[in-house]
């Protein structure tokens, strides 16, 4: 029981939320300074909105009848609606990522995604937000152990785009504030499996502009930073020198820190020079897959049915990947027609040959940096921590080491993923095992120890 003494800092609570390509993840840390297995909580939002995964939401949005549903049922309903030349909103992460925020925020959503031309992409994201909302509060209420009104801790999100000192966008403040109002006007109707109709979303949308709420807004924290914090948090043997290696479905983010324990409380230092950001992630695969795909099996009778085909195959392809990486194989089924690709029609393929090559490359330039500067300070091991979702193909390890050999490193590297699977990783819920180095964006994000705030000028 929570009332038990002494009583730890609630103040100090945080809850992080990590807007993955494809799946949304929250984690709470109720104070940094009790145990992990007590202060640091992923959150069971996905057990929320009916996902497969009770740890993972799909980051959906879809339009439909006049009405809008997030979420599993967004994305069952896009499925059906690939006979309809209709679209869901698959991420929300291109807007966190975008060079020009503002821009990307006022751009209207497609007529493919929204037919009623209501929206613009900032609605989406405070809609998208509010949703997330219910389904944090919803998560929290009903886990055990919760101290009271720790819903109402600080929030913080993951971003794609490092900002000094973790500092947040204002405009993401805003959208923060404004999602707020709308979680607390349309409270539950937010997860109704029957969708919020369009009239009472823009009515909200139009209330919140006009008197915003708190949305807890602390800070924004760099992806890999998230990571290598989780890493560091629960590596059983840690080491100075960490280089995140974060492929997701859009980009693959890679970053290089050094712990300084010299601190209180210790602190994590980047290694500019290793910083990148690539398009060469989980997309691309898939690309390369459909178009391996569509050439084995030919095209469909009409330019038509070619694109209903391919919009259908866009929202199966992860799971396609997913079976060829552990199958060895996968099926495309159009009726009864089925056209299967092997592992080895993928690693023949010419353009995936130059993508795995140009990968070598990306890593090849973070990886010079970091093991430069471990070798100035006589440092023997890096750690290599591969997470995010594409963490489990089974290539990666083989190209970071392709990649060390390409830029002569004298240091060892331990290469793997941010998993429980890995024996570096001791102490961590087995029954986490799959999802665990896509929600460690989430829980590494809560966990870390951020600067300060600048005050505004």
């Amino acid at each position: 029981m929570w009332d038990s003494s002494p009583q730890p800092d609630w103040t100090r609570a945080r809850i992080c939320i990590d807007f993955g390509t494809a799946l949304s993840k929250a984690s709470i840390c109720l104070d940094p300074t009790l145990p992990l297995e007590v202060g640091v909580k992923p959150l069971p939002i996905g057990g929320i909105s009916g996902a497969e995964h009770p740890l993972l939401t799909p980051s959906v949005l879809y339009v439909d009848g006049g009405r809008l549903y997030f979420g599993p049922q967004a994305l069952e309903l896009a499925r059906r609606g690939v006979e309809t030349d209709r679209d869901p909103l698959l991420s929300f992460k291109t807007v966190l990522g975008a060079g020009n925020v503002q821009e990307a925020l006022a751009q209207k959503m497609p007529p493919s995604i929204d037919p009623t031309g209501t929206f613009k992409a900032r609605d989406a994201v405070a809609l998208y937000l509010a949703y997330l909302d219910q389904l944090i509060r919803e998560a929290i209420d009903l886990a055990p152990n919760m101290p009271p009104g720790v819903a109402n801790a600080r929030r913080r999100y993951t971003s794609p785009v490092w900002r000094a000192g973790g500092m947040v966008d204002l405009a993401f403040e805003a959208i923060f504030n404004e999602a707020a109002a709308i979680s607390i006007k349309l409270g539950r109707l937010l997860l109704s499996p029957e969708g919020i109709s369009i009239a009472q979303c823009k009515d909200a949308l139009d209330k919140a502009a006009a008197m915003p709420g708190d949305g807890l807004l602390e800070s924004g924290v760099f992806e890999p930073h998230a990571a290598a914090a989780a890493s560091l948090a629960f590596t059983s043997a840690p080491t100075r020198f960490v280089m995140v290696f974060d492929m997701g479905a859009g980009t693959t983010d890679i970053a290089a820190f050094e712990f300084d324990e010299s601190t209180d409380p210790p602190m994590l230092g980047e290694i500019k020079e290793a910083r990148q950001c690539s398009a060469l992630a989980g997309d691309e695969i898939d690309r390369i897959l459909i178009a391996l795909l569509f050439r084995k099996r030919g095209q469909e009778r009409s330019q038509a049915d070619d694109q209903r085909a391919l919009r259908s195959t866009r929202l199966s392809a992860r799971d396609l990947k997913r079976d060829l990486f552990t199958q060895g194989k996968c099926a495309l089924k159009n009726g009864w027609i089925a056209t299967t690709i092997k592992i080895s029609d993928l690693q023949e393929d010419p353009h995936f040959r130059q993508y795995l090559a140009a990968l070598v490359e990306t890593i090849a330039k973070s990886l010079a940096a970091v093991t430069q500067r471990a070798e100035s300070v006589g440092a023997e091991v890096v750690d290599v921590v591969l997470a995010g979702g594409g963490s489990h193909l089974p290539f990666l390890p083989e190209l970071v080491r392709a990649a060390a050999h390409r830029v002569r490193a004298t240091v060892r590297l331990r290469v793997g993923p941010l998993s429980p699977a890995n024996a570096l990783y001791q102490g961590v819920d087995t029954s986490l095992r799959g999802v665990f180095p896509q929600i460690a964006m989430s829980v590494g994000g809560a966990l870390v120890e951020m600067p300060d705030r600048p005050a505004a000028a």
